[in-house]
Parts: structure tokens; sequence; C-alpha cells
């Protein structure tokens, strides 16, 4: 299955012709045959590595975002870019809303590899994100041209949670991006992305009680 993750084309497999094991949570990986590929495939026992950098260990920098998520416990969303031929991360970012509200923290993470690496070559790149891109930064990594995005958390359990989320998934912005051909992986850790959010959730709940007005924030 991983041979046919070179690169996104046009056809996205309808969740409902997905069994658990090719699904969880969101649409993961979109090949050139139209394979959909979901975390339980690529954490499984001898599962092959699938994306267009197969030497990337997902967890790992998964867990990286993680570690910036956590900076924000308000608002755990944490970004890490990585560059697939060296495995070496080279920017990272959390959510920076208080200060303005487009600095999500896959923005935060793109912002600081322009600034720092301005002959970026951004194909090249993987983005790991704490929770599934919005429409705003998965058309920013379109238009900067990251090669392919991961995510743990997904769009419908935020919503589940009661987060504010435009409901628009990565995968349609994907799809709706004919200029490029962007991997999509998600699910990675997806649990322990979780528990972030429903350690954030709690925590806003109790604010609730103190202010009815306040609600969580977005990515």
């Amino acid at each position: 299955m991983g041979m046919a993750f070179k690169g996104m084309n046009q056809h996205i497999m309808p969740e409902h012709q997905l069994g658990r094991r090719n699904f969880i949570g969101a649409v993961a990986v979109v090949g050139t045959a139209g394979t959909v590929l979901g975390a339980s495939a690529l954490m499984g026992a001898g599962a092959p590595n699938p994306g267009p950098f197969p030497r990337l260990n997902h967890a790992r920098f998964m867990r990286a975002a993680i570690e910036q998520a956590k900076k924000v416990s308000k608002m755990p969303f944490g970004a890490v870019i990585v560059d697939g031929t060296s495995a070496q991360i080279v920017a990272a970012g959390h959510n920076r809303s208080q200060e303005n509200p487009t600095f999500h923290g896959e923005m935060d993470a793109i912002n600081q590899c322009a600034a720092a690496r301005p002959q970026t070559d951004w194909p090249k790149l993987a983005l790991y994100t704490t929770a599934e891109p919005c429409p705003m930064c998965q058309s920013a990594i379109e238009w900067a041209g990251v090669a392919m995005t991961v995510y743990g958390t997904s769009i419908p359990f935020l919503q589940r949670l009661g987060w504010w989320q435009i409901d628009i998934r990565a995968h349609e912005v994907v799809r709706r991006t004919p200029f490029r051909r962007t991997a999509l992986l998600g699910g990675v850790l997806e649990q322990e992305c979780n528990a972030l959010f429903l350690v954030a959730l709690s925590r806003a709940q109790r604010a609730l009680t103190r202010n009815p007005k306040r609600r969580p924030e977005t990515s």
C-alpha cells in the first residue's frame, strides 16, 4: 500500500466505505490509486511506513508536536516541520492566537520556518500537528508546498468536545488544490493527542462555571 502513496490525486474514498482498520477519525492517506490508509495500518506490526518520506518516524515527530502543544495547555495545538531527507526538525510552533487570531500552531511553525530558512525547499518537508489542520492552516500548507501533513486528533473529535471548528476537513482542502499533490496522514498517536484536548476541555469547563460566555478556542 505504501507504493500507492507517491502523491495525492483527486479521488477521496468516502468514510462509510472504510473499515476501522483503515479509518481512525479521518481520511489518512490518499495515493495515486485512490488508496486510503489510516494510522492503524501505519502503526501495525510489520506495516510499511507510507508517505513520500518512508524513513520518517511519524510517532517520534508527533511526540515533538505534542511537546510544543504542552506550551499552551489551554489550546494544545502544536506543530513541527521536518526535513524529509535528513529527518531533522527545522521549525516548530504552537498556538499563539492570543497574539494574533491567525497564529494557529501550523501557521506559527510555517512562519518560523520561512523566517529562519528563506531558501527553504518546501516540497522536501513534512508538517506534524497535534490536531487536523483547519481550512486556513491546510490552505497555508498547500500554498507553501509542504509535501505531507500528519495529524493526530481529528476535527470531528474536536467538534464533539465543543471546540470551535470550521466544518471543512483537511482532505477536502487537499482535494480542491489541483496544483499540489499533498500527502495526508491522520490518527498518528491519536489517543495521546486526544488526551491533550480532553484535559483542556476539563479546565475550560471549570472556567465556564465562572464565566458562562467563555468557550474553548480554535486551533
